[in-house]
């Protein structure tokens, strides 16, 4: 644990902010990622694939809300030297996360062949876009305890180990992905499906960290 009540005020402001930021971008190269490769498989591919990637922004913007009022607590708890109500924060940080990803996983999982045909222009598109979100919805779930849990180390001082750990998960997306999109060493391509899959087992290995 760091002590943020010692040593220059702006210096602590400017790392957690450089680290912050770092960890929101890597949030979404996720759904990049699934795109590159999947730009190899059509057009009707990368818009399935965009138009389901939408909801990336959404859950986005909870897990910031989430992380972010967590991140304050935390530090002000431990600021007070009060570790019991720093460790009761985290644990409400933990339920709510998952609460809140719940029902969005329930939400989200349950419409998602209602808002493919709704937004896509064929139903091809709203097939493939489909498709990928039976896979990228769960991974999706996974990102709020881990962000929960990223945002807690950072009210610790940490800023380092969650950056990692999403680095990390980021790399071994890009070395899934093109693996079950194409087959590549397995012998049976997944397509688009593969795409979300490289995500989610990419987060998944995030929480074993």
């Amino acid at each position: 644990m760091k002590d943020m009540t010692r040593g220059p005020v702006l210096g602590h402001i400017l790392g957690m902010a450089s680290f912050i930021a770092l960890s929101t971008a890597f949030q979404t190269l996720y759904l990049l990622v699934d795109l590159y490769f999947v730009g190899r498989l059509g057009k009707e591919a990368i818009a399935g694939v965009g138009m389901a990637g939408n909801l990336t922004f959404l859950v986005l913007a909870l897990t910031q809300a989430l992380g972010v009022g967590t991140t304050a607590l935390i530090a002000q708890a431990l600021g007070r030297k009060d570790r019991d109500h720093a460790e009761l924060l985290f644990n409400q940080a933990l339920v709510l996360s998952i609460l809140v990803g719940a029902f969005f996983f329930l939400a989200a999982f349950s419409l998602r062949q209602t808002y493919c045909l709704w937004l896509a222009a064929d139903p091809e598109t709203a097939a493939l876009g489909q498709r990928y979100l039976g896979w990228y919805i769960p991974a999706l779930f996974l990102q709020f305890a881990l962000v929960a849990m990223g945002a807690a180390l950072r009210g610790l001082g940490d800023i380092k180990i969650p950056t990692l750990i999403q680095i990390a998960t980021v790399v071994l997306n890009i070395v899934l992905a093109p693996v079950l999109i194409f087959g590549w060493g397995i012998g049976h391509p997944f397509g688009v499906a593969g795409a979300a899959m490289a995500s989610f087992l990419a987060i998944l290995s995030g929480w074993r960290r």
